[in-house]
């Protein structure tokens, strides 16, 4: 019996942790994604609306119910997919630093090609691509 509990303390010891400012980008990452493609989601489904709302107040660009939705769906999809890549990270895996690569990498090329976008936005994406980049020897 007291060899069982030491090997069992000795595993818990050999465990790999994960480093603290990990933790906090995947907390900030939780909450960002998290909330984004919950905004999404509920767009998505009220795109129609949404499509009213932007032509009224953009009468010299006239959207169309289908591209307001493919633009919302694409959303929900590519932060939905950061969100995942969040988790996978959170347990230090390389497959989740892949996830939310290429999906914030996505979006901030969208950004950066599309108009009226604050250039701080594209800014945050690819902060998080480096930021976790910098703990890409940790993830298994």
């Amino acid at each position: 019996m007291i060899q069982t509990d030491q090997k069992k303390e000795d595993l818990t010891e050999v465990k790999r942790t994960r480093p603290v400012f990990l933790e906090l980008f995947c907390i900030f990452s939780f909450v960002f994604f998290g909330m984004i493609t919950i905004l999404f989601l509920l767009s998505v489904f009220y795109s129609g609306w949404i499509t009213d709302v932007v032509n009224q107040y953009t009468p010299q660009n006239s959207y169309s119910k289908t591209q307001i939705l493919i633009i919302t769906l694409g959303g929900f999809i590519l932060h939905a997919t950061a969100f995942a890549g969040a988790i996978q990270i959170w347990n230090l895996k390389k497959s989740g630093y892949y996830l939310i690569s290429i999906s914030t990498l996505i979006i901030a090329v969208y950004h950066l090609f599309h108009h009226n976008i604050p250039v701080s936005y594209t800014t945050l994406y690819i902060a998080l691509i480096v930021l976790f980049g910098l703990f890409y020897r940790k993830f298994r």
